[in-house]
């Protein structure tokens, strides 16, 4: 201790310390709560602005995010304006998906993100710890050991099995790794940020506007009702030019470059939330994890915030990195390393992608290059209008900036797919969603979705029948029992039946399947399944992402995956989940056959449930 004031107290053991509480660590935090490992979570104190609809998907997990997007405002469009000209409107509205409930960007200030989920965490009990930092963090083969400097002089010790490092650009976590760089650049402009109420504006409040000029780049995003942020890089010369480089801009400052760059009628900035002046940069670090040290978010990757992903990449990445840590601590892997490794192996790519693809659209609207700024020109004011209208432009542009395109499939180790599976969907991709309608006689008619039966911290496997025949349904209560016989992790299982007779609903005493013939082929067509691939099956994992998918057929290789990667129940484990659905004669107990070991089922109690739902995929 470097203080005769510190004073030390006991060590507290816990499984994972992390360090940092924006929305990184607050969403790591609320993954290991699902999970039900034992944490805490330190910052020393406590801005990104969008939330792409990936991030929405698994926000609702936790089963809130339909809260947060009152919140903020979702952004239907945005106008791309060249030298103060109008040069085309990207309609985020006009492509959005279909198979989501999610489709559009929320525009939401970082505060109210982290608001939100400080709430999240305050429902289950779990406080975060303020004014704390890590000062010294050193790690051994069974744990490592932290050294917290809290207010007030006081100096800690705790003991974990992990610590995660979401601290963000200037990390005391990263740089207490062995071996773990964080190599870049920083970009020469000076980048200036207002959060500012707008009064009296003509414009359409929930449509961004992004400015290209010679002088650099101006923006203007809708936050909320009249609050909107604008950014300004390069136009900050003309502030510079006053003889001060490091002070924060005046409110004037933005008005006079307000008023410059957007059309009459834009209205008047007012009541500023936030004033800042900061640089950017474009670094990543070479490994995801040392030992029992991990990072996430800026801690990982920073890079400058066109397109918005960058606070959404760093949320994905406490997702991807939660369940995997409860599987390692819960001895739930047959390999622990090499299964935590694979946090680095699919998020070490799409780190590496967000770097590369921010600095391109930044350099490319930010260039002061006398040789670059005719191509861009052109291109924004030709290229860009007749690539808008196209339907493979709007596709690859909107499953960019989604974040739905993001998938493991080519570099994990962990997922896969029936061999011959030639389906659209493979292991390692996002779990598309679809509407499922449930039926009973007893409840009525209410509609689900597939996302929203696959929440929670369990896996989910989802059994599609094909003909509805008797030997089929006896074949995926087989698939179900041999399933649950060879994990000993949480699965719920879904029966999702494709055609039932109408009248049969009636004699059902639950919930149950009712379809409808003019869609039922297109939620099998989005994941992928066709008449030759049914009866089939999708294992999809806690964080939302297909684990293994192919024809019930090929039972065994998913069997196979399983027993590969998972530890398998111990013996005298009967805990075999039943249906939700019971029948009263023996005409539609075929529907749902008792399973092949005795069991005790409780549908708020049991660890493993199979339902039963139709599908209808539009929403």
């Amino acid at each position: 201790m470097n203080s005769n004031t510190d004073v030390e107290t006991p060590t507290a053991d816990c499984d994972v310390l992390i360090v940092g509480s924006g929305p990184v660590g607050m969403a790591l935090a609320l993954e290991l709560i699902l999970h039900q490992v034992s944490f805490r979570i330190v910052s020393l104190c406590s801005r990104a602005l969008i939330i792409q609809p990936r991030t929405l998907e698994l926000f609702s997990r936790y089963g809130a995010a339909e809260e947060l997007i009152p919140r903020g405002r979702i952004l239907q469009g945005m106008a791309i304006c060249l030298d103060g000209k109008p040069a085309g409107v990207i309609p985020l509205n006009q492509f959005k998906a279909s198979d989501t409930r999610f489709p559009l960007p929320l525009n939401i200030s970082q505060a109210e993100t982290e608001r939100f989920l400080l709430e999240s965490l305050s429902s289950h009990g779990v406080g975060i710890e303020r004014s704390t930092t890590a000062i010294s963090v050193v790690q051994d083969d069974n744990g490592v050991t932290t050294t917290l400097q809290i207010h007030e002089g006081r100096v800690e010790t705790v003991r974990s099995k992990y610590v995660i490092g979401c601290d963000g650009a200037r990390s005391s976590v990263r740089r207490a790794a062995e071996g773990m760089t964080f190599e870049g650049s920083s970009y020469p402009q000076s980048f200036l940020l207002c959060d500012v109420h707008i009064r009296n504006s003509l414009r359409r409040q929930d449509q961004g506007l992004l400015q290209v000029s010679r002088e650099g780049m101006f923006a203007v995003f809708p936050i909320r009702e009249d609050l909107f942020r604008v950014v300004v890089s390069g136009l900050a010369a003309a502030f510079e030019q006053q003889g001060d480089t490091s002070s924060v801009p005046t409110l004037e400052h933005f008005q006079s470059v307000f008023d410059k760059f957007t059309p009459p009628g834009s209205g008047t900035l007012e009541d500023p939330v936030w004033i800042s002046r900061f640089r950017l940069h474009v670094r990543g670090v070479n490994k995801y994890r040392d030992r029992r040290i991990l990072v996430a978010g800026d801690a990982a990757h920073i890079s400058s915030p066109v397109g918005g992903k960058g606070m959404n990449t760093g949320i994905q990445d406490s997702i991807n990195l939660g369940w995997k840590l409860a599987f390692v601590l819960q001895g739930q892997v047959r390999d622990s390393d090499a299964f935590l490794n694979t946090y680095h192996i699919e998020r070490y790519p799409i780190g590496q992608e967000l770097l590369q693809s921010t600095d391109r659209m930044f350099t490319f609207m930010t260039s002061s290059n006398p040789f670059f700024i005719p191509f861009r020109n052109f291109a924004v004011k030709y290229i860009l209008p007749w690539l808008i209208p196209t339907n493979i432009w709007n596709a690859r542009f909107y499953q960019f900036l989604s974040m739905f395109g993001v998938t493991y499939r080519k570099t994990s180790p962990i997922v896969g797919a029936a061999a011959g599976f030639n389906g659209r969907i493979r292991g390692g991709d996002r779990l598309p969603d679809g509407k499922l309608w449930l039926s009973s006689r007893s409840r009525g008619i209410a509609s689900t979705t597939v996302q929203a039966l696959c929440v929670g911290g369990s896996h989910h496997l989802l059994l599609f029948s094909g003909n509805h025949s008797k030997e089929e349904t006896n074949e995926l209560a087989y698939a179900r029992d041999e399933v649950l016989k060879a994990t000993a992790f949480k699965l719920d299982v879904h029966f999702i039946y494709r055609k039932i007779k109408q009248e049969r609903v009636a004699t059902l005493n639950d919930w149950y399947l009712w379809p409808s013939e003019t869609v039922e082929e297109t939620i099998l067509k989005r994941f992928g399944f066709s008449e030759e691939s049914l009866p089939g099956y999708i294992l999809v994992r806690p964080d939302g992402y297909v684990a293994h998918i192919g024809p019930l057929a090929a039972l065994d290789e998913l069997l196979s995956f399983l027993r590969m990667h998972f530890v398998p129940p111990v013996e005298d484990d009967d805990s075999v989940a039943e249906c939700f659905s019971t029948f009263e004669d023996d005409s539609s107990a075929e529907l749902c056959p008792e399973p092949q070991r005795d069991s005790t089922f409780g549908a708020e109690s049991s660890s493993e449930r199979v339902s039963t739902a139709q599908h209808d995929s539009t929403f």
